[in-house]
């Protein structure tokens, strides 16, 4: 795989044309020039570590360290101590201290034990952060954070702290998974063919129809960095110019393959009654939050409001909000 070294990326690395994607780039750029706390949102593989990479590198701190934390593949005794050790070797400072300066990114941040929440949030704050050996010291690093998930429930559920989450989502950013972006695939296709052509020193410039047909298919559970493997991939088996069918993985030609069953009478369907049912699944998706469903579906705010009042759209937890409050009454 052709890798990026964090340190340089910029918005630009971002490839799009999708309305949804250039409108979180643009918000993304807005909050690299505050000096505040950041949440991304986006799914796995879609690219959430180069647009904090970006924000870092565009904002007041660019130049000074930008560290990187994958939350879920540390030990949670191992994370706290590698965050707040007490014993500070000269060789390997804690590593809230390697970032003082900079940037420290939370990758999946949703895996952080309460305890290590509960100081970021506390650091963030009041800037100053107590280690364990007793030692104050100041907090001067910025905090970007990303989840695959909606963070609120876990809040909720006290299962992460509220006022960490407050702290980060003052710039709370929507990546769009790249099922929801199907625009954007030949765009990121020819990219990569690029990057690894000149990376494996061969005449790679193109690739068939067929191809490109079977890669606008697939769903892309692994999003952006799936596609990236898999044009890789493809391109050490080219053996001429052009990416074929025959080179992309077996799991794409078959699920590609597959055909659709005939429409029924049952699937036949007024078109209002299609963007009724698929607007509140993805008010049911996010949650009822309105930016991020307007977001996914590519309409503003107000056009969201007017249709969620035409086609008489309820919030199921606001009807259960209501149930209760009819029970207490009785």
């Amino acid at each position: 795989m052709v890798s990026r070294k964090l340190e340089t990326c910029s918005f630009s690395d971002i490839t799009t044309r999708n309305p949804n994607v250039l409108a979180a780039r643009k918000l993304a750029e807005h909050a690299a020039a505050v000096d505040q706390g950041a949440l991304i949102i986006g799914e796995p593989g879609t690219e959430k570590d180069i647009l904090a990479a970006a924000i870092h590198n565009a904002g007041p701190r660019a130049g000074k360290p930008f560290v990187a934390l994958d939350c879920p593949y540390a030990a949670a005794a191992l994370l706290e101590g590698a965050m707040f050790g007490g014993q500070i070797d000269a060789g390997l400072a804690p590593l809230m201290k390697k970032c003082a300066g900079g940037t420290l990114f939370l990758q999946e941040v949703g895996a952080l034990p309460l305890p290590v929440q509960a100081r970021i949030a506390r650091a963030m704050q009041s800037g100053r952060l107590a280690l364990d050996s007793g030692e104050n010291v100041a907090f001067d690093c910025r905090v970007i954070a990303s989840t695959s998930e909606d963070l609120r429930p876990a809040v909720e559920d006290r299962r992460f702290r509220h006022d960490l989450h407050d702290a980060l989502a003052v710039n709370t950013l929507f990546i769009s998974s790249l099922r929801h972006r199907k625009d954007d695939i030949p765009l990121l296709v020819h990219k990569y063919i690029d990057e690894f052509g000149r990376s494996l020193h061969k005449p790679l410039n193109n690739i068939s129809d067929e191809a490109m047909n079977a890669l606008v298919r697939y769903a892309w559970p692994g999003n952006v960095t799936e596609l990236q493997t898999v044009i890789g991939r493809s391109a050490v088996l080219a053996k001429g110019e052009m990416i074929l069918k025959d080179h992309l993985p077996k799991s794409i030609q078959r699920a590609t393959r597959e055909k659709k069953p005939a429409l029924q009478d049952n699937d036949v369907l007024p078109l209002a009654t299609i963007e009724k049912r698929h607007i509140q699944r993805v008010l049911d998706y996010t949650g009822w939050h309105k930016v991020r469903t307007a977001q996914i579906l590519g309409i503003d705010r107000s056009t969201l409001y007017d249709k969620i009042r035409r086609y008489n759209l309820a919030n199921p937890a606001e009807k259960l909000v209501e149930l209760s409050e009819a029970d207490r009454s009785l």
